[in-house]
């Protein structure tokens, strides 16, 4: 269920970032979708930072999904 709504969020259009919460605290911001790879058969999700830091979380340790809100004048871009 879970990565299906990374899925989901993934391939929202617009794209709208957000961030993936886990159990042991971590907060991973998604900035673009090129930036995840959720693979359907896979038991966890690979998420890069703009730095190039590598993430592999699994599926079963994500707490949560929020999205962020954009601000006006990027909606208007």
């Amino acid at each position: 269920m879970m990565k299906e709504r990374i899925r989901d969020l993934l391939n929202a259009t617009p794209f709208v970032a957000f961030v993936i919460h886990t159990a042991d605290g971590k907060s991973l911001r998604v900035v673009h979708p090129d930036f995840v790879l959720a693979a359907s058969d896979a038991p966890h999700v690979i998420v890069e930072e703009p730095s190039g830091r590598i993430h592999t979380v699994n599926i079963m340790l994500v707490t949560s999904l929020e999205k962020e809100s954009a601000s006006p004048s990027e909606a208007t871009q």
